[in-house]
């Protein structure tokens, strides 16, 4: 049985355009207030005195307001106000509008979360391409499909939900991403003993490399080295494109498309492979399984291991280990190491970490037992991450579903649902 579509309204049928003008002062300070692309809410975009804004006027918005900035409709630039952002303030750009009792400004929020209605508001702009504008009367033509207020409320409650379990995945994340830096700093600088181990100055000064600030003893039984010393550093290269002959091959090769692979502990695909012609007429190198490879370009920091044999392209720093140097250890050294990573970038245009820099790293040598139990306890933090950030995912997946579903019609909710809503006149939408 075919499913009937949702009455279509146009939008000035269910909002009031609303205008609080005020005259800045030129004593005072005045909370401007910003709408996130996406459609991912408002926020305080600036706090600027009354004598330095241009604007002759401006107006205030109240929380359940929609908004819009006029400019961003193609990135999704609506938003209900929030009561964090409830009386800030908006520039001409920001239009604003009361919602008419028989409408949801939380259905309106997942509704502007849509890409098909940004895609609709865009084609009602007018301007150049550069300077195109959604304007208020405009913007109250466009239709919108709208059910009744009860399944409207209904379908917001719904979506709710999941969105409230996506938060709480995205703030366990957040807890275990937490509780792995205060611990690998933790061990990777006092290393893993059932007692207290003895301690001894540096050896020498740490100048790069370092996984903590302030850290001047270490374990008896470790030492500070120059990482070239306990592992030789490769750089990687492309071949040819111009040379059919030199790609499509069945060697692996690594470049920044794979760079999202290197959240895993072991990089095993890549989306190109190059001949062993490419690799003989060419500076890249098959390197050895096991071999660390380190982003040093654009996603500067991701680190992981081949799982088998492959190249590289000159975007990498790879680390061969030798017989002193775990290679899942040097992992979680530089996995641990951002805020090192951060100081040694340069560039202007593109950030990167240069060759002569990574010739320079000092790394804490634990023995090799010990580093592999070190590197243990971080893999085990990394594979809990990978999978709660995989539960979060299919989750918003799942509600990007959902909504598009609910939101068109094209699923309705049960009854026993929506009668939930029915005759909640007064109450807030």
């Amino acid at each position: 049985m075919s499913v009937k579509p949702y009455p279509s309204r146009r939008l000035g049928e269910v909002l009031k355009h609303v205008r609080r003008p005020i005259t800045p002062q030129p004593d005072q300070s005045y909370g401007l207030i910003g709408v996130r692309w996406y459609a991912a809410g408002t926020h305080l975009h600036d706090t600027i005195e009354g004598a330095k804004l241009q604007a002759p006027t401006l107006w205030q918005a109240y929380e359940g307001d929609i908004i819009y900035n006029k400019m961003w409709t193609s990135k999704g630039a609506f938003a209900v106000v929030s009561k964090e952002t409830a009386g800030l303030f908006g520039t001409s750009e920001y239009p604003t509008f009361e919602p008419r009792s028989d409408v949801s400004a939380r259905f309106l929020r997942y509704a502007f979360q849509q890409s098909r209605f940004w895609h609709l508001a865009e084609a009602w702009t007018n301007g150049t391409t550069e300077r195109a504008r959604l304007s208020p009367r405009d913007f109250l033509k466009l239709p919108l499909p709208l059910p009744s207020l009860a399944e409207q409320r209904a379908i917001a409650e719904v979506l709710a939900t999941v969105e409230e379990a996506i938060a709480n995945v995205a703030a366990l994340i957040a807890a275990l991403v937490d509780a792995k830096h205060a611990t690998m700093r933790e061990i990777l600088t006092r290393g893993i003993r059932r007692d207290r181990a003895p301690i001894k100055a540096l050896p020498s000064r740490w100048v790069l490399g370092r996984v903590a600030e302030g850290v001047t003893h270490i374990p008896t039984d470790w030492d500070l080295v120059t990482l070239t010393k306990v592992a030789k550093l490769e750089s990687g290269h492309t071949p040819s494109r111009d040379k059919a002959e030199y790609w499509n091959g069945e060697i692996p090769w690594l470049s920044l498309a794979d760079t999202e692979a290197l959240e895993a502990l072991e990089v095993d695909q890549t989306s190109e492979c190059v001949t062993a012609k490419g690799i003989a007429n060419s500076s890249a190198r098959v390197l050895p399984k096991d071999t660390v490879v380190f982003s040093r370009t654009a996603t500067v920091g991701k680190a992981s291991r081949m799982k088998r044999p492959m190249a590289t392209s000159q975007d990498f720093a790879n680390w061969v280990c030798g017989p002193t140097l775990v290679p899942a250890y040097l992992v979680q050294v530089f996995r641990h190491m951002e805020r090192e990573w951060d100081r040694l970038q340069e560039g202007s245009t593109h950030q990167t970490i240069y060759m002569p820099v990574f010739k320079k790293l000092q790394i804490l040598l634990p023995p090799t037992t010990e580093q592999q139990k070190i590197a243990d306890v971080g893999e085990a933090f990394d594979i809990r991450i990978a999978k709660e950030r995989e539960t979060r995912k299919v989750l918003v997946e799942n509600r990007d579903a959902l909504a598009q579903e609910l939101l068109s019609g094209r699923i309705r909710l049960p009854e026993s649902i929506i009668v939930r809503h029915r005759d909640k006149a007064g109450q807030a939408a």
